[in-house]
């Protein structure tokens, strides 16, 4: 069975989740979560690794197949690898073990999360006007190929 989740759904399932996880962490610049119970079981931990740039690690597995529809909202820009599972975007293309992912706010495509895989990654997410601070032009620009993770220009 396959469950779709709207933004508003998959924001009150990870409301939820942090209120109910422990919190057993010993800096403030720490997060834990543990997958929503409604999902699946595992957990995602953050670490603000720079002002404002979060390492992200996950270890979960899925009840069933998840689909996260388009999110044209802004978000983190986040550059992530998979160390295992599988992920099947809209146009059937898999992002699996081994595979990287470079995603900004208004280019998301749907995500299917296949069920019954570990689901394992880490990635880096932080928001696009540092860009520009680690991957300049010589005049202290963002690259141009780099411009289309950014939905909004005027950040920048």
């Amino acid at each position: 069975m396959t469950i779709i989740l709207t933004p508003e759904q998959e924001t009150e399932f990870w409301t939820q989740a942090e209120q109910d996880s422990q919190q057993n962490l010993l800096f403030p610049f720490e997060s834990y979560c543990q997958i929503p119970k409604q999902l699946g079981k595992g957990y995602v931990r953050s670490i603000e690794v720079h002002p404002q740039v979060w390492l992200g690690i996950g270890n979960c597995e899925y009840y069933d197949e998840i689909l996260e529809p388009d999110c044209e909202c802004v978000h983190p820009l986040e550059f992530a690898v998979r160390l295992c599972g599988t992920i099947i975007d809209e146009y059937g293309g898999q992002l699996g073990e081994g595979y990287t992912l470079i995603s900004g706010g208004g280019i998301q495509r749907n995500m299917t999360f296949l069920d019954s895989q570990a689901h394992m990654g880490i990635g880096f997410s932080m928001p696009p006007e540092l860009l520009a601070t680690f991957f300049p032009t010589g005049n202290g620009e963002i690259l141009p190929q780099l411009r289309l993770l950014i939905t909004n220009p005027q950040v920048l």
